[in-house]
């Protein structure tokens, strides 16, 4: 059976995992063949997420803002600086707005964000008046230039992962950050639940990374300063709580999530050269 050529390097060959889905361990990436966009339509934002999470979309500013805040914190962190100082911010994927709200709140200039569902971007526009490009950032077209580009767990639902990273870092002025976050298959799940995580893998899902191959592609894209977090803490996807070996474990799995990155999902954070 001939195999794809994996993504990254094509002179590795990629592990059969099965019919759909390659795992290329010289990389640390896996391929789903199958990939099919999702439509976020309406329902996402509140029947959708009140079934996953208990609470709508717009229920959960609170929680959201708060991760935008410690997002945030992390990007001035690289620029050395206390607030964005008047700053250009581009959030793809953006939304109700709340991480564009957070943005303004630490000091950006201007923000923009581009948004597929109308509901969520014409919500964003109406409750806090900023520009949201209702469209997929694939079909934008556009010669503006930002200080900082980001995309929360939207990268792996693109068709093109390359080629969106790739126009992303085009947009980006020189010294400028980007962020995003991400699944990863260094973490428990991939890791120790191997079956589970296929079987359960959303069809939505074109690229995963590890946080070698992720810091590997940005590299060969000219940026610097990379910086990984792990952004999912679950030990007990390994030890469950009941075992009496829990507790002891728990100190030892936070000091090397931390160390390694070895988390279900992970945040990246990277300078354009």
């Amino acid at each position: 059976m001939l195999k794809p050529d994996c993504t990254i390097c094509t002179l590795c060959m990629a592990q059969v995992f099965d019919s759909d889905i390659y795992y290329c361990q010289r990389c640390g990436l896996v391929l789903n063949t199958c990939h099919k966009a999702v439509q976020y339509d309406d329902a996402y934002f509140t029947s959708t997420y009140l079934v996953q999470y208990g609470k709508t979309y717009e229920m959960d500013f609170d929680n959201i803002y708060k991760m935008s805040l410690k997002r945030i914190s992390h990007i001035l962190a690289l620029f050395k600086k206390k607030n964005f100082n008047d700053m250009a911010v581009l959030d793809i994927g953006s939304a109700m707005g709340f991480f564009l709200k957070a943005a303004v709140d630490s000091g950006a200039k201007s923000v923009t964000g581009v948004e597929i569902s109308s509901f969520a971007s014409n919500y964003c526009e109406t409750k806090f008046g900023y520009k949201t490009i209702n469209i997929s950032f694939e079909d934008l077209t556009t010669q503006e230039k930002y200080d900082v580009i980001t995309a929360w767990f939207f990268i792996e639902h693109c068709v093109d992962v390359f080629g969106i990273m790739k126009k992303i870092y085009s947009m980006l002025n020189n010294g400028g950050v980007f962020a995003c976050s991400l699944p990863s298959i260094y973490g428990p799940q991939f890791v120790f639940k191997r079956k589970k995580w296929i079987s359960e893998h959303p069809i939505d899902h074109k690229i995963d990374f590890s946080p070698k191959s992720i810091y590997k592609v940005l590299k060969s894209y000219g940026y610097r300063k990379i910086k990984i977090r792990p952004c999912g803490f679950h030990p007990e996807r390994i030890i469950k709580k009941s075992n009496l070996l829990y507790f002891p474990f728990l100190f030892i799995y936070k000091c090397f999530t931390k160390i390694t990155k070895f988390s279900d999902t992970i945040e990246v954070y990277a300078i354009k050269s």
